[in-house]
């Protein structure tokens, strides 16, 4: 999670309530990871919030690209019998 790698003074402030579920969630995931419970909410929100800014950028494309785009969304649906077994499996939320 290299988003906040850099040491900044930090002066904002987030609360935020959240069920034992939750708490219990992110202390396993900072745990993991071996760093505290604020470098790991911090990072993670931080590597989303960026993720979230680069999917909404504009793109465009030339009307040949355009052209084999369309082609791919119009194609029929293949059958993924791996994807379609992970789907069916509870998730690691589930799991707790």
């Amino acid at each position: 999670m290299p988003v906040t790698a850099a040491k900044k003074k930090r002066t904002e402030r987030f609360n935020v309530r959240l069920s034992e579920r939750e708490a219990r969630l992110i202390r396993l995931g900072a745990e993991q990871l071996g760093v505290n419970v604020t470098s790991f909410i911090l990072d993670s929100a931080c590597e989303r919030a960026a993720q979230e800014i680069a999917e909404a950028r504009h793109f465009e494309l030339s009307p040949r690209s355009w052209q084999k785009f369309c082609e791919a969304l119009d194609r029929p649906v293949a059958s993924k019998p791996r994807l379609k077994k992970l789907f069916a499996e509870s998730t690691v939320l589930e799991r707790i």
